[in-house]
Formats: structure tokens, C-alpha cells, sequence
């Protein structure tokens, strides 16, 4: 892994206080089974290409923002954590949307990025078990089916 994701960087992303240790093992844990999983959708043009350094911060912040995201979407599955008080139009408590605005954010900055995940073909093929006779599909057959 060439890019290089802290437990700090994810912290002061997530609004954390750098001396809050609660959950440092949460984070570190996140970070080490993320941080490959995301890394294998880019292409590795892109990943590779480490003398580009405005591309590997532009890719850095994907993967951190997505990082981050889930981390406080995770907090906010905790028992407790989604409790908010509302008086008149100020609202006190948590803000659910922030964790899954920030996985969107990093998802679709990575998004240029990433691998072909399909090639498109000309013609569709379909697979049979029978070997005794070739199957021919055209246009008219299928307008039937």
C-alpha cells in the first residue's frame, strides 16, 4: 500500500479529539481492513503512478473519506449514539448523515479511478448443458420468448 491512512488522519475527519483514545483500536482495525479492499477497485495506472502527487492526494482523500465515513457510521449504530433532542427548529444530538455523506463524497471521488468492473460484449452468449445439438438464438426466436 502506497497510500498511507493514520488513525489521526481519521479521526480529525470523523470531528474526534486527537487525546480521545476510546476508539483508537476501532479505527486501526478499519483502516487495516478497508484501506486494501478499497486500494484493489483503483486501477493500478493510478496507484502506481506515485510521482503524481496532487493525484495520490486526490486519491488519498477518497479512501480517507471513506474510511472515515464508515467509522461513523459504525459509531452511530451504537446503542445510544443517534438520540437527539429537539426544541422548537434547534435540533441537540447527533448528525446520522454526516458518516454517509462522507462515504458518498469519497465514493464518487474515487469513482474516475477505479477498475473496469465489466467489458461490455457485442454478442450475448448463452451456456448449455445439452451437447447433442447446437443452439442458434435470432432476433425473431427471442421476440417469443
Amino acid at each position: 500500500m502506497a497510500i498511507t491512512i493514520t488513525r489521526a488522519e481519521v479521526k480529525r475527519k470523523s470531528m474526534i479529539p486527537a487525546s480521545d483514545t476510546t476508539y483508537d483500536s476501532d479505527i486501526d482495525a478499519l483502516i487495516a481492513e478497508m484501506q486494501p479492499s478499497i486500494e484493489y477497485t483503483i486501477a493500478d495506472l493510478y496507484l502506481n503512478d506515485t510521482t503524481n502527487l496532487k493525484l495520490q492526494a486526490t486519491l488519498k482523500l477518497g479512501i480517507l473519506e471513506i474510511i472515515s465515513g464508515e467509522f461513523l457510521q459504525q459509531l452511530y449504530r451504537e446503542a445510544g449514539a443517534s438520540e437527539a433532542v429537539k426544541v422548537g427548529s434547534i435540533t441537540v444530538g447527533s448528525r446520522r448523515e454526516h458518516g454517509a455523506n462522507l462515504l458518498e463524497q469519497g465514493t464518487a471521488r474515487l469513482f474516475p479511478f477505479r477498475k473496469a468492473t465489466a467489458v461490455p460484449s457485442d454478442e450475448a452468449e448463452i451456456a448449455g448443458t445439452t451437447t447433442d445439438k447446437d443452439r442458434t438464438f435470432t432476433d425473431d426466436s427471442m421476440k417469443v420468448w
